[in-house]
């Protein structure tokens, strides 16, 4: 399964459409998942996925009322995925120790990184052309049976950063 993975998109729908058009149409995304900030930007987006999943940012009313949850789990093949804006604010220990892949926001910058077998996963944003010093990127997390592949793109499309992963029983390992 191939799932698109955006966060911190602020209201910037050329961005958004942009990235998720190409998606679509090249990696053949069937799945969006979408981390916060801004909630309603995917809103249109819904009809053309099996399935959405999103998480409020820090700055939306849902987020500080409760309305919407600030952290959904899911399960893809087996591999249990924690979403969630803000991963100082939204998760305890018992979410990073059930969790295999945490796929996090609010910062802004990138991150593939492989901590104790599990795999933390920051798309990066897509609020504008350049962000906290940081250009947009966006991610595509390809689970399979025991092969898991994350990997970055900016805006040319070009990788920015990948990691292919086994899961074993004991977490993620990097392959080869």
């Amino acid at each position: 399964m191939k799932i698109g993975i955006v966060s911190d998109t602020h209201r910037n729908m050329d961005l958004l459409n942009q990235v998720v058009e190409w998606m679509s149409r090249r990696e053949r995304i069937s799945v969006l998942y979408h981390l916060g900030d801004d909630y309603n930007d995917v809103a249109e987006l819904g009809d053309q996925f099996s399935e959405l999943l999103q998480v409020p940012g820090l700055y939306d009313e849902r987020y500080r009322t409760g309305e919407a949850p600030a952290k959904l789990f899911e399960t893809v093949y087996g591999i249990s995925l924690l979403l969630v804006h803000s991963l100082e604010k939204d998760t305890d220990y018992d979410d990073i120790s059930r969790s295999d892949i945490i796929l996090h926001g609010h910062t802004h910058r990138h991150e593939l990184r492989l901590d104790d077998g599990k795999l933390f996963f920051n798309p990066g944003h897509l609020k504008g052309p350049l962000d906290k010093n940081l250009e947009p990127t966006f991610g595509v997390l390809t689970i399979e049976d025991r092969v898991v592949e994350a990997a970055i793109y900016d805006l040319k499309f070009d990788t920015v950063q990948s990691m292919e992963l086994i899961r074993s029983e004991s977490g993620l390992y990097r392959a080869g």
